[in-house]
């Protein structure tokens, strides 16, 4: 894979935050949470899709929204990146808890960009090979109920990431 579009360094740091903030170790119930539930939730999707109690007509509707969205996802980014270069730089934190939390923060929006875009490219490719009066099938469905609700609770632990950097601002040292 190239270097100039690998997600691999992305990966490991979103990944690497699924860790208990006090003893460092792994937290399996973060992995059972974030990959273990869509996986989950995919599977039921599928079986109701199966036996008729889901429904997805012209999922290409969902492209825009889903496409804005990630658009958003960015620009929140690139403002996080900012703050981190203003935490660690210009103001000389890089060791303090707050700037901790921020560039746990970078790593779980950056990978909510790419989970993003994996769910655009998946709603644009399912529109194109499925017919829009038709059901999507279960497959699809699966897939992309596993990969939305992947994307959700990403957010969701992005969001707490930045509660939690906001709830440290007070152990900030004062400014000069």
């Amino acid at each position: 894979m190239s270097e100039k579009w690998s997600i691999t360094d992305i990966a490991t740091a979103h990944f690497a935050t699924y860790r208990d903030g006090r003893t460092n170790k792994r937290r399996k119930s973060d992995y059972a949470a974030f990959i273990g539930l869509p996986i989950i939730l995919g599977a039921i999707a599928a079986l109701l899709r199966e036996f008729n109690y889901l429904k997805l007509y012209d999922v290409s509707k969902l492209v825009g929204g889903v496409g804005i969205f990630t658009g958003l996802l960015f620009g929140l980014l690139t403002n996080v990146f900012t703050l981190s270069l203003k935490l660690q730089r210009d103001e000389d934190l890089a060791d303090h808890e707050t700037t901790k939390s921020v560039k746990e923060l970078f790593a779980n929006v950056s990978w909510a960009v790419i989970v993003g875009l994996a769910t655009v490219t998946l709603l644009v490719i399912c529109s194109s090979v499925i017919d829009p009066k038709i059901p999507v099938p279960w497959a699809w469905t699966a897939a992309l109920m596993a990969i939305f609700s992947h994307l959700i609770l990403t957010v969701l632990m992005s969001l707490k990431r930045l509660w939690m950097a906001h709830s440290k601002i007070h152990l900030l040292p004062p400014k000069e």
